[in-house]
């Protein structure tokens, strides 16, 4: 077997989005999407908010009300 004829020692995974050790898949979704898009992580979930208030306003008609943190 000569270099051009090497086997891949690790498999790719079937995940689309890097696994980030000791956080959620929803986060790295996130970043993922955020780095996609090329804005900050805090833009994006900025965007991701308004566009959550906008699907509510259009689904029941008022405006979403924001929760105060405890």
């Amino acid at each position: 077997m000569n270099d051009y004829e090497v086997t891949p020692t690790r498999k790719r995974s079937k995940c689309e989005v890097k696994k980030i050790p000791g956080q959620t898949l929803d986060f790295c979704r996130d970043i993922a999407a955020a780095n996609f898009l090329g804005v900050s992580y805090g833009v994006y979930m900025g965007m991701k908010r308004d566009k959550e208030a906008q699907e509510y306003y259009e689904k029941f008609g008022v405006r979403m009300k924001r929760r105060r943190p405890k």
